[in-house]
């Protein structure tokens, strides 16, 4: 699923939201061997859509050689990063609430 979630994100990015296959699969390569961040981000935004299925969901449209995000795909990422945002704040809040006081 954080396959899916991250070309949902990069034709997000896209003029038009639109984007050949071929500049996906580059974008894709970049963001999975650059290091553990974008793998591990889009895993935990992926674990909140477990049932996610941009095709079957209508979430992107195939087009002769390249690939378009719709508007409930747009729809669907935006909620899923507000998600991920708000629980990312819940936890650094808790941090920062158990965080012993100097004295």
């Amino acid at each position: 699923m954080s396959f899916q979630l991250s070309i949902l994100k990069i034709l997000s990015g896209q003029p038009h939201g639109r984007a050949s296959i071929e500049v996906v699969k580059q974008h894709l390569a970049i963001y999975y061997s650059s290091g553990p961040e974008w793998p591990a981000r889009m895993k935990r935004i992926a674990s909140r859509a477990p049932q996610l299925d941009i095709f079957g969901q209508r979430l992107i449209e195939r087009e002769a050689g390249s690939w378009i995000i719709t508007d409930e795909g747009r729809k669907t990422l935006e909620g899923l990063e507000l998600l991920d945002l708000g629980a990312m704040q819940g936890q650094v809040g808790r941090e920062i609430a158990h965080q012993p006081e100097d004295e």
